[in-house]
């Protein structure tokens, strides 16, 4: 299955909550990437930018709809992308679609630049008409899956404002 790929041009930096070593070192983290959904919201809770969230709201004031990776990783469903939305769309009053998810398992946690380009991320799922999307992930390594789910909206004649993620590599975010 080939996956179309859009220009970036005019699309925004992907916003960044928090250091990566502190995300991957707090108390939380395997039971948030295994699926507890309770750790993955603490995990939230506690690393989420306050700053990033004025950002956002300053930058989309009409709100779009927020778009996680549900992604199944090695130990489980990864429950930190859907916390993030679930915390921004409270934070934000923006609302959530859970409808588009990720359709195979890639295993990038931990992974090398290799593993990432051979085992991309396919979405699926309904996306509404009229909808404007933005885009929700834990982690940007080199802006793959960010990058798929991008493409799968915009090849359903939908629209893609920006994108965020919990933490990540500083040189993916553009």
């Amino acid at each position: 299955m080939r996956i179309d790929r859009y220009p970036w041009e005019g699309f925004p930096t992907v916003w960044l909550h928090a250091e990566e070593l502190g995300v991957k070192k707090h108390p939380d983290y395997a039971a948030a990437k295994a699926g507890d959904s309770d750790a993955a919201f603490r995990r939230v809770a506690a690393l989420a930018s306050d700053r990033v969230c004025s950002e956002l709201r300053t930058a989309f004031p009409t709100g779009p709809t927020l778009v996680s990776a549900h992604a199944v990783e090695r130990d489980g469903l990864n429950a930190i992308p859907e916390a993030l939305a679930e915390f921004l769309a409270e934070r934000l009053d923006w609302p959530v679609d859970p409808g588009v998810i990720q359709i195979n398992i890639v295993g990038h946690t931990g992974a090398d630049g290799f593993v990432r380009l051979a085992r991309q991320a396919r979405f699926d799922g309904p996306v509404e008409s009229q909808t404007e999307y933005f885009l929700v992930d834990d982690f940007i390594g080199q802006g793959g899956t960010l990058a798929n789910m991008r493409s799968f909206i915009l090849g359903r004649g939908r629209k893609v404002l920006g994108a965020t993620a919990l933490t990540g590599k500083p040189y993916s975010v553009r």
